[in-house]
């Protein structure tokens, strides 16, 4: 049995932030989760999915964000204990349903974690998420460790029942993949189902609304009491001493270690706070009487640093505050310890040699590494037909969130929009006004799992207003670029994980029929020519074409048990004349120049046999 569902409390275990959170679930008493995978998020759903068989929750994936959201809200309004996951741009879609949700509370516990991205590791922007809870009117927890996540968690669920109010916890890239001792708790049991009473004082229309937000408002006074008392806000260091730092997240794991290593432990204190909204008023306060100057570590937005100042100005206490600007504090990306020690150093005037890099003058520098699409990918496949089919012609590719954006790098260069989740099924709605009198025709790709997500309703709204374009759904029947979770056209048959939840797939063929879409191919990307000629048949049809270009992940087949015996193959150097098309046109990472020589890596190799069609010299064979 996973360590993540035993009963035994004071057990330590070592576990990664985003597992340390789904134990505090567990422990908080569970009912039921529904997310949708997004990275530095994405472990928590895929760990409570595998977890339920064994577990008395229950866990889906939603078809996106806001699916998951109200999914959540439903139980915790209905009296049971929800969680709901997702990264800082899944909050983005989720936004609709958390505004209102916030004005009718719940009955039960629901706590939201939202996982930012400082440094755009895996995102198209950078946002700073603790902006949502004031926009929107909900207690926020920040933890700093493994141990707090599990313990912040736990208490959110608490704090989420007894105010009955939604309760975010935001973690960033660095704490969501932290590892760290975790002692465990006692584990509480679930609740029982309930029947539903009906209650439309609730309703959210103007007639409730109106003292909704008042009531709203009342909620989060208690809750700041609530802040000001709590143990997850506290003080390190000396109460007396003359200089303080307010930081929080993964910031307060920085700002230590710099007042350690800086020699000032008895000259500087330091505030975390951990339940960070509603701030801690009082406490604040009290922290900064008597300080002369008091830093800021938060990464991302001022968000801390301009509330100080004006707490400060408003109680009449003098004291200088700094933050964004002070040596390398900066509002772009996530900060690490030699950036925060430079900034403690520079604002409290001590000396500080900076961290000498390694001498690698003597080693050979290494080469660039971009992130690729996988050897046997079949999206690699679509994309080298696809391009095929429209060399010569003037065409644009708007391109999705997933696997398939890898398409942006060389040599394919398949991307010239990315937007957000959906965005490949609307944007060219507006590209073609643009385009539709200069022959630029627009050819759009977009995932299985992002097309149920957000890609069903651009495409009715292409269908709707009779709009001219081109749809690819690269169908790999999983959710692949966030750890392989299911998708909703994954097929049961083939993924044991998928059969055992029971879960019905969705033929993405028959819901594009019944979007009203008439000309619709399936083709199996692999056969390279089938593929090309699909793309050349839509291209030239005078309407809206949908390619559903559908073969299984190969990576996920084979993680999932696939013992098919699969050829390895590998380049005859007497047929091949090195003119690199291989390499140059196609991309497989596992073929490696030697010198003159090419070769195929047999440990890259997945034997998709895609590169036989596409040597012009038919110097590649199965290896004997």
């Amino acid at each position: 049995m996973s360590n993540l569902l035993e009963n035994a409390p004071g057990k330590k275990v070592l576990l990664m932030g985003n597992e340390a959170l789904v134990r505090g679930a567990y422990e908080a008493g569970l009912n039921f989760a529904c997310s949708y995978p997004g990275t530095p998020s994405s472990e928590v759903g895929t760990l409570l999915f595998k977890l339920q068989a064994r577990a008395p929750f229950r866990m889906e994936f939603g078809a996106n964000e806001k699916v998951s959201m109200e999914a959540a809200a439903g139980a915790a309004m209905a009296g049971l204990y929800s969680l709901t996951s997702m990264k800082h741009v899944g909050l983005n879609v989720a936004a609709d349903p958390l505004g209102t949700l916030t004005y009718i509370g719940v009955k039960g516990a629901l706590v939201i974690y939202n996982a930012d991205d400082p440094s755009l590791f895996s995102s198209q922007n950078e946002q700073d998420n603790r902006h949502y809870c004031r926009l929107f009117g909900l207690p926020l927890f920040e933890p700093s460790s493994a141990q707090e996540m599990k313990d912040m968690t736990v208490a959110a669920f608490r704090l989420s029942h007894e105010l009955g109010m939604p309760v975010m916890l935001r973690s960033t890239t660095r704490v969501a993949h932290l590892r760290g001792v975790v002692e465990l708790g006692e584990v509480t049991p679930p609740l029982s189902p309930v029947h539903v009473e009906k209650d439309h004082s609730t309703v959210s229309l103007p007639v409730n609304a109106i003292r909704m937000h008042r009531e709203l408002l009342e909620r989060l006074e208690q809750a700041r009491s609530r802040s000001n008392a709590s143990p997850f806000n506290f003080t390190r260091g000396p109460e007396n001493a003359p200089f303080g730092i307010v930081a929080s997240g993964i910031g307060y794991a920085y700002a230590a270690d710099a007042v350690s290593s800086l020699g000032l432990e008895h000259q500087v204190a330091i505030f975390r706070p951990g339940l960070s909204y509603p701030e801690p008023d009082e406490a604040l306060l009290a922290f900064l009487r008597g300080k002369k100057k008091v830093l800021v570590v938060e990464e991302l937005e001022p968000i801390m640093e301009n509330f100080l100042r004006a707490l400060a100005q408003k109680a009449g206490v003098s004291v200088e505050i700094g933050g964004k600007g002070v040596a390398r504090l900066s509002p772009l990306y996530e900060y690490d310890s030699e950036i925060v020690r430079e900034a403690v150093a520079s604002f409290f005037n001590v000396d500080c040699s900076p961290a000498l890099p390694p001498d690698l003058t003597d080693r050979p520098k290494l080469p660039v590494r971009p992130p690729n699409l996988c050897p046997g990918c079949p999206h690699r496949a679509s994309y080298y037909a696809a391009k095929k089919a429209t060399a010569g012609q003037d065409v644009l590719f708007p391109n999705d969130i997933g696997c398939y954006a890898l398409g942006f790098g060389a040599p394919l260069r398949m991307a010239d929009t990315i937007l957000c989740m959906g965005a490949s099924a609307s944007l060219p709605c507006g590209l073609e006004q643009a385009t539709k009198h200069t022959g630029q025709k627009l050819l759009s790709f977009i995932g299985d799992s992002t097309f149920f997500h957000s890609g069903m309703t651009g495409l009715a709204n292409a269908v709707y207003n009779g709009h001219k374009y081109t749809l690819v759904i690269l169908d790999n029947q999983v959710t692949a670029m966030t750890g392989h979770q299911p998708s909703f056209a994954i097929d049961p048959e083939n993924d044991e994980r998928a059969a055992m939840a029971g879960l019905t797939p969705i033929d993405a063929e028959a819901v594009v029929k019944a979007l009203g879409v008439s000309h619709v191919q399936v083709v199996k990307p692999s056969n390279l020519k089938k593929m090309e000629a699909a793309v050349r048949e839509a291209l030239d049809y005078d309407g809206l074409s949908v390619i559903i270009a559908r073969e299984p992940c190969p990576l996920h087949h084979k993680r999932q048990g696939d013992r098919k015996k699969h050829p390895v193959f590998a380049v005859d150097q007497e047929k091949c004349d090195q003119c690199r098309i291989c390499i140059r046109e196609y991309g497989c990472p596992a073929f490696q120049p030697e010198g003159e020589r090419i070769t195929i890596d047999p440990t890259q190799c997945s034997g998709c046999a895609v590169c036989v069609q596409v040597c012009p010299r038919q110097a590649i064979r199965p290896k004997k």
